[in-house]
């Protein structure tokens, strides 16, 4: 069942499915390595909900709940 990233929990993961948004949005997430078929792990979620920690290709990386919005992933 597909479902926003932004909708997951600490300690989930999920398989990138799509990513949405205007051109320059994609291409940036792109260079994150955020791409259809990889895995991302919630490593953690401010207190306000608004900023998510993730795991994917190794690193961690911090984005904004908007950001994240505009990825869709399949939990695993």
């Amino acid at each position: 069942m597909e479902q926003k990233l932004s909708i997951l929990k600490e300690n989930q993961k999920a398989k990138i499915v799509k990513v949405l948004g205007d051109t320059h949005l994609k291409r940036r997430l792109m260079e994150f390595g955020l791409l259809s078929g990889q895995v991302v792990l919630v490593l953690s979620v401010s207190p306000l909900k608004n900023t998510f920690m993730i795991s994917i290709r190794g690193y961690a990386l911090a984005l904004r709940k908007s950001i994240l919005e505009n990825i869709y992933v399949e939990l695993l």
